[in-house]
């Protein structure tokens, strides 16, 4: 199994590990994915976190179609971003920004967590807890200047590759 799917390869394994399947599920076969709810105004980055989901229970084969029983949900809670280091901005290095301090890099992320559902009004069961994955992204120069839209893109492209691995 890939490391990546952190969540899906949980509750695969929380799912068929105690060898129970639901009576009103279908064939038991699978699980079902479904988006409970999102914390985040990035609804990409929402969709790669089941999309990622999705991949990791069909790599095992334990993905079911449609929106039926039994089912994961998953909530994304959060975006993480912190400072990866910080570079001087020195004019005398041909850095610009009149000597202020920048950032090297940032290290973004998505936090969510998933539970299975037996059944309509179940209550939850297997429950993640918060799982995180981080992707860092360097700062974009041009001509020793900080580009702010190549940072835009390549800030958006870490956060969904963080969103469909967590």
């Amino acid at each position: 199994m890939r490391p990546a799917g952190a969540l899906g390869a949980a509750l695969l394994l929380a799912h068929w590990g105690c060898g129970y399947h639901a009576l009103n599920g279908g064939s038991g076969d699978g699980l079902h994915v479904r988006l409970a709810s999102s914390r985040i105004p990035d609804a990409m980055a929402s969709d790669d976190v089941v999309s990622g989901v999705r991949e990791e229970l069909a790599l095992a084969g334990a993905l079911s179609a449609g929106d039926g029983y039994p089912r994961l949900e998953v909530e994304v809670l959060r975006e993480d971003e912190t400072s990866d280091g910080i570079a001087s901005s020195s004019p005398a290095l041909g850095s610009g920004a009149g000597g202020a301090p920048r950032a090297r890099g940032a290290e973004v992320g998505v936090v969510a967590r998933a539970w299975i559902l037996r059944e309509p009004g179940g209550q939850p069961e297997r429950d993640t807890g918060d799982v995180r994955a981080m992707d860092l992204v360097a700062s974009d120069l041009r001509a020793g200047v900080p580009d702010a839209r190549a940072d835009a893109f390549h800030h958006a492209d870490a956060v969904r590759a963080a969103a469909r691995r967590v």
